[in-house]
């Protein structure tokens, strides 16, 4: 059965209270702080630190493919997962490919990993999945919304969490 062999993280070093934004903006104060990134860093880059930590001890000759989902790519026509693969040093014949455009595009790649997986296209696949999305000056979403990354290595065989089944549905609808 397919499912997590690893898993890695990232956040960003530097912080921001919560509190700033409430002496900034007026509104209501939230307790706590949010990552944000460095002038140096962005999704790709976050993507890497992340994806380099869910492999780390285990080598990365073994990995068919590399999906990167986001919906805050730094390049509009370049390959995010690509500059990924070749930051790691991963063979040249990985197949790599982008997810954007929606909010759902981390459970879309993990889908898509997992078909892969279960077609046979692929046995390990790593998925990385990182965003530095801003919010509206005063805005809720500027409070809330903190930078960072997470990426999973999926597979069959040794795995930390099967993944038994899924289900998803969608409908259009406008609003909030």
């Amino acid at each position: 059965m397919a499912g997590v062999i690893s898993y890695g993280a990232y956040i960003p070093l530097h912080r921001i209270s919560r509190e700033e934004f409430f002496k900034a903006w007026g509104g209501f104060a939230m307790p706590g702080e949010k990552a944000v990134a460095n002038f140096d860093e962005d999704s790709i880059t976050m993507a890497v630190e992340a994806a380099i930590d869910s492999v780390r001890g285990m080598g990365q000759g073994n990995i068919d493919a590399l999906f990167f989902a986001s919906t805050t790519f730094p390049y509009n026509e370049k390959l995010g997962s690509a500059i990924i693969s070749a930051a790691m040093d991963l063979t040249s014949n990985v197949r790599t490919a982008d997810f954007a455009g929606s909010l759902r595009v981390g459970t879309t790649a993990l889908g898509s990993a997992l078909d892969a997986i279960k077609a046979g296209s692929a046995r390990r696949v790593l998925m990385a999945v990182a965003d530095t999305r801003l919010g509206a000056p005063a805005g809720d979403f500027e409070q809330t919304l903190g930078d960072g990354a997470a990426a999973l290595l999926l597979g069959e065989g040794d795995v930390i969490a099967e993944i038994k089944d899924s289900y998803s549905i969608s409908d259009e609808f406008s609003g909030v």
